[in-house]
């Protein structure tokens, strides 16, 4: 399947994309970066690396690598904190480079090696990034993708209900869970009724916290443990 892309700039001067001909976009229009700062990074990874005792690595799993920019916040972490991260991300349609060299991340974070290193890794092995960082990236279907381990964060972050209505189910949620250590968690920009629902069945502990400019709330699922 091939698909086009725009790139838009966001309330925030970062760039997002948007599917050719159709509404959907890959951040939130209000601002792509501090977006993926407050839900993924904020929410996520610090909150779990703050309350963790372990020295051990952090694993993530990502639910959607798309514009590589929630892996590029979190290398930045990791390598602030002097945290090591071992980070898999899960995308069935990679961005091609003539569309992903185009993005500005790289100028406003100032680090163009960085984001050129991940962008340029290759697939389906895990790989260092950084001394802190490494990463595999996954080109298959979630639906159909067997877990070999567990992890500590989840950044589930595929398109909105409302586009990709199959990836926000309890099946889906369920294979998130059983995805995680106990102590571990997924955090989410949606914070519909029904997804908060569909989590709490499938096993979780939901939080709606203060989401980021544009959006009232978020959900933080933690796994009991």
């Amino acid at each position: 399947m091939i698909r086009e892309y725009e790139i838009i700039e966001t309330g925030d001067g970062s760039h997002t994309l948007k599917l050719a001909g159709e509404k959907i976009t890959f951040h939130s229009d209000r601002g792509a970066i501090q977006e993926s700062q407050h839900v993924f990074v904020k929410t996520g990874f610090d909150y779990f690396v703050q309350k963790s005792l372990s020295g051990e690595a952090v694993a993530v799993f990502e639910v959607g690598f798309g514009t590589g920019l929630n892996a590029l916040l979190t290398a930045i972490a990791a390598t602030q904190k002097h945290k090591e991260v071992l980070y898999y991300s899960i995308d069935r349609y990679p961005l091609p480079a003539e569309i992903y060299t185009k993005l500005n991340y790289p100028d406003l974070l100032k680090v163009p090696v960085l984001y050129k290193a991940i962008m340029q890794a290759g697939w389906e092995e895990l790989l260092p990034v950084t001394p802190f960082f490494s990463l595999q990236k996954i080109n298959e279907d979630l639906s159909s993708y067997a877990f070999d381990r567990q992890f500590d964060v989840i950044y589930f972050d595929t398109f909105a209900p409302d586009n990709q209505e199959e990836m926000w189910t309890e099946t889906i949620y369920v294979k998130m869970y059983d995805a995680l250590h106990p102590g571990g968690l997924l955090v989410t920009y949606c914070s519909k009724g029904n997804v908060r629902r569909a989590l709490v069945q499938a096993g979780f502990m939901v939080e709606k916290l203060p989401g980021p400019p544009g959006k009232r709330e978020i959900i933080r699922a933690n796994k009991p443990g």
